[in-house]
């Protein structure tokens, strides 16, 4: 773990740019301003690019009264990375944070993840994990279950070990199995530099690409602190839930495959998992749609992944046949069978689900 030396005095903390796009989001903006305003880390800049809302977001924005906030708003973008690339040319900080417009942050999330940076200089990039939330700031069952330490902890040692399933590999980074949520991410921005901007030709992945781009960088100095850092909301108005969108995320992930494998300069035994890392693709877009009560397009993206060339039939029947089954069943009984899951799951690794959020505010 990384020690945790004696704090580090206000003035010499370097300054953070957390990135922050948005549009349309004036029902959670206000909330997510808020949770930066109360980091214990203080020096900080919020850059909010807005692309072109049509709703009250700016009113919403410019009621904060801080000079740290800066909100700059756009003509018409239409894609994350765009916004993102936008706001990443206007930032002035020594480290890079992101958070979404309608995500929170934990009052130390900024402590947190620029622990690693400040205190190991063999360190480059830093992620945690997120805290699923609903609409109403509840709690959701966690796409990735921390186990809870149960000996003492030294000082500023993560209250969390990394379950046995999760690792730092390659086969996890292609396949997506490392987490690849911006908002846990936080960089030195000097190694940004060199990564480059958010690739705008992708739509939805973009940040599952620039992951991979983080670690072909430097695959040593990425550290993978294990502790909850933000709160993710999941909510039914992501314009990535829509219908529509699904054909242009499949496009962009089979993109991401094809410059991964054939361009990329991954190590020689990763190739190997070609095969896994495409049904990866359609299994995570299968379940959203499942997820998202659009059954006859999961089972569209399944048969999509079975005529796939580069998908073996061991990895489909593995990955995407119970997404087929799952494709007919009634989308309630398949809703209840998800959730049954899911809470099995939380009791085996002893999810800190209930709790975490009010661990987080009495530790603060």
């Amino acid at each position: 773990m990384t020690p945790n030396p004696l704090p580090i005095p206000h003035h010499n903390r370097p300054l953070i740019s957390i990135i922050m796009p948005t549009y349309n989001a004036a029902r959670y903006i206000g909330k997510a301003i808020q949770s930066v305003l109360g980091q214990t880390y203080p020096h900080w800049e919020l850059i909010i690019v807005d692309d072109a809302s049509t709703d009250d977001t700016e009113n919403v924005v410019c009621a904060f009264d801080d000079t740290r906030i800066r909100y700059h708003k756009v003509s018409r973008i239409g894609h994350p990375a765009g916004v993102r690339n936008t706001a990443l040319r206007m930032a002035q900080g020594e480290l890079i944070a992101f958070l979404d417009s309608d995500d929170l942050y934990f009052p130390q999330s900024l402590e947190k993840l620029s622990h690693p940076l400040l205190n190991n200089p063999s360190y480059f990039a830093v992620y945690g994990f997120e805290f699923s939330i609903d609409e109403n700031d509840a709690p959701l069952p966690q796409a990735v279950n921390l186990i809870p330490r149960n000996t003492p902890l030294a000082e500023g040692e993560p209250p969390y070990q990394l379950p046995p399933d999760y690792g730092h590999s390659w086969e996890q980074i292609v396949t997506s199995k490392i987490t690849n949520m911006l908002p846990a991410l936080m960089l030195r921005r000097t190694d940004w530099e060199q990564i480059g901007f958010f690739n705008e030709n992708l739509c939805g992945p973009e940040d599952y690409e620039f992951y991979v781009r983080l670690f072909l960088h430097n695959y040593n100095g990425v550290y993978c602190l294990s502790d909850y850092v933000y709160q993710y909301r999941i909510h039914s108005a992501s314009l990535t839930k829509a219908p529509e969108h699904y054909q242009k995320l499949l496009d962009s992930c089979l993109k991401i495959m094809k410059w991964m494998f054939d361009k990329a300069a991954i190590p020689a035994h990763a190739l190997i998992y070609r095969s896994k890392a495409h049904i990866a693709c359609y299994r995570y877009l299968a379940r959203e749609r499942l997820l998202n009560h659009q059954p006859a397009i999961a089972r569209k993206l399944a048969m999509m992944a079975w005529r796939d060339q580069n998908v073996h039939r061991i990895d489909f029947l593995k990955q995407c046949g119970p997404i087929l089954i799952r494709s007919f069943l009634p989308s309630r009984l398949d809703h209840l069978l998800v959730q049954l899951r899911r809470t099995l799951r939380n009791r085996a690794f002893q999810s800190p689900v209930c709790n975490y959020q009010e661990k987080t505010a009495l530790s603060s």
